[in-house]
């Protein structure tokens, strides 16, 4: 195999592997913290040397209480209620000539 083979196919799959966690990330937040949660559990255990608890601390997720509509918690019932209110009433385009200079 050609050297520049192999490393266009490392810089192919390190972009497809940042592009697959980034989509994870931004589509399934929720997702996302839980198992980024159960990783810092399984790491954070009293036999762990210490340097690999406070990574386990570091890489534990914030609770998040007072949340964003964007984050996509769907905690609050806000999103639900939303779309239970009546559309409004559709309206016509109306087109207006400019004005002459």
């Amino acid at each position: 195999m050609n050297a520049a083979v192999f490393v266009q196919s490392a810089v192919i799959a390190l972009a497809l592997a940042w592009a697959v966690w980034f989509a994870f990330r931004r589509l399934l937040p929720k997702t996302y913290r839980r198992l980024l949660s159960r990783l810092a559990a399984a790491l954070d255990r009293p036999s762990a040397p210490a340097w690999l608890r406070a990574r386990a601390r570091h890489v534990q997720p914030t609770s998040t209480s007072g949340g964003s509509c964007g984050d996509g918690c769907s905690t609050c019932g806000g999103c639900a209620a939303a779309a239970s209110k009546p559309a409004a009433e559709a309206q016509p385009l109306v087109f207006r000539p400019r004005a002459p200079k």
